[in-house]
């Protein structure tokens, strides 16, 4: 494994290079411590209001991240070799970007020779700047991330990246506690792609999933017509999750 300051410099390199999201591969010492809808979008299941006072705690937005398989991981972190990675762990913390659409970060974490990892992956709440005559200027950057409806069932898909790829959580499970308090948990999977190597730039400007072609396109139709629960495109799924509670992760 590299030393910890040759993994720093290359972060910081990333970062100025790329100008987006957070390393997949952040390296830290291990223990450290009412929906207004519009154009059909539904509400969330239990149709509780997205826009409250209340703070939940970060572990609330907390669950164990169960990889498909050590080697899907790897492939996954790519930047250099697991040797007994443990401890995986998925945090999610999205809130309401207006229309229907959810913003916000999905964080991966594990644990591996007494490091913990962490990669930050995210959308904003803004909109697509009208420059350089790019396409889907004025569109949402959450535009894609919202709650739909196929055979009378609830899902929550939604892209989110950092500088190294893209991931699309999916949210395929909602048991409501039918306390009346809109209180209840979801379970789902989260699928990767990881951009090409290039010595190009991705834009400034838009995500990844507004780049139609290139190194840095990850587009999904499925996520972005919500005609199918699980993204196709090339994303390869990475594991699966439970136990997260909705209230908190949609910060509600």
């Amino acid at each position: 494994m590299k030393a910890f300051n040759s993994k720093l410099i290359y972060l910081l390199a990333a970062f100025s290079l790329m100008g987006v999201g957070c390393a997949k591969n952040t390296e830290l010492q291990a223990n450290s411590t009412t929906t207004v809808v519009g154009g059909g979008i539904p509400v969330s299941p239990d149709g509780t209001s997205t826009s409250s006072s209340t703070s939940t705690s970060t572990s609330s937005k907390t669950a164990t991240f169960v990889p498909v398989s050590i080697s899907e991981f790897n492939s996954y972190v790519a930047m250099h070799p697991l040797n007994n990675p443990s401890d995986f762990k998925i945090t999610v913390d999205l809130q309401s970007a207006g229309n229907g659409r959810y913003a916000g970060s999905v964080k991966l974490s594990y644990v591996d020779t007494g490091y913990q990892y962490e990669g930050k992956f995210e959308a904003g709440s803004g909109t697509n700047q009208d420059i350089y005559k790019l396409k889907d200027a004025g569109l949402m950057e959450a535009e894609f991330n919202r709650w739909f409806i196929i055979n009378n069932q609830y899902y929550f898909t939604a892209f989110f990246q950092d500088a190294y790829g893209a991931i699309v959580l999916v949210i395929d499970n909602y048991v409501n506690q039918g306390d009346a308090q809109g209180t209840g948990y979801v379970s789902g999977s989260v699928y990767y792609k990881n951009f090409a190597q290039s010595y190009a730039q991705q834009s400034p400007y838009r995500k990844c999933w507004y780049i139609y072609s290139g190194p840095y396109n990850c587009r999904a139709s499925a996520v972005i017509d919500k005609n199918s629960v699980y993204p196709g495109d090339g994303y390869r799924k990475l594991g699966t999750f439970s136990g997260l509670s909705k209230a908190a992760i949609f910060n509600q």
